[in-house]
């Protein structure tokens, strides 16, 4: 089975429709999610929407949970406006829809034992960067997969028997590469490929000028920073 991973959409429809067109096209059969799928961005409701359409599985990231809850005090500036401009306009269904994500969540696909967290192991808001097949420091997880999201950079790596992805940010990436990013898990031969997509970043772009928000978060989708 081919699965398909996905993480920090922030309410980036038009990336993320690019993204789900590319998985059909690879041939995923289904989709799990590490979290933050809104903020940010201007499409909310239409972003969970198409997530709940498409049976995605995911957890709830920092971004998801200060939405629901009102709490927007461990948000930087420019994440608090957003995140507040969603609050503030996000139908009932979806603040209901938000509230219903775990945290984390522990899963078997396809007979593989996968972790889903948005931060890392031991803290839902760690970042966790690329890391030396050295210099694990999260000790055994007894699952086979752990995905992880939160830092908006694409990575993978092997430590001992476990297989760890970052799928990379959806949204908003920040390694230098603009395109949405994805990743796919083969569960035959725990075999990870990541991907990226090219989208109509001004799209999105124009809406955020449209509703007043923040300019730099114009700026990172052109830049990936």
């Amino acid at each position: 089975m081919l699965v398909g991973m996905i993480s920090d959409v922030h309410s980036n429809l038009t990336a993320l429709r690019a993204v789900l067109s590319e998985m059909g096209r690879l041939g995923v059969s289904c989709v799990l999610g590490a979290g933050d799928l809104v903020g940010y961005y201007t499409f909310p409701d239409e972003v969970l929407e198409l997530l709940a359409a498409r049976g995605v599985r995911s957890i709830a990231g920092n971004h998801d949970r200060a939405v629901a809850t009102g709490d927007f005090s461990r948000l930087n500036e420019v994440a608090a406006v957003a995140a507040r401009w969603t609050a503030a306009r996000i139908a009932p269904a979806s603040r209901a829809f938000l509230e219903r994500l775990p945290r984390r969540h522990r899963l078997e696909v396809d007979g593989r034992r996968v972790l889903l967290v948005h931060g890392s192991p031991r803290d839902d808001d760690e970042y966790v960067y690329p890391l030396g097949p050295d210099a694990w420091p999260f000790g055994e997880l007894d699952v086979e997969v752990l995905v992880m999201g939160h830092t908006h950079v694409q990575w993978e790596g092997i430590f001992g028997d476990l297989l760890v992805v970052n799928p990379g940010s959806v949204g908003q990436p920040r390694d230098s590469d603009p395109r949405a990013a994805f990743a796919t898990l083969d569960t035959r031969g725990l075999g990870i490929r990541l991907h990226r997509v090219d989208y109509d970043r001004a799209k999105t772009a124009s809406a955020v000028a449209a509703c007043g928000l923040p300019a730099r978060l114009s700026e990172r989708l052109h830049d990936g920073s």
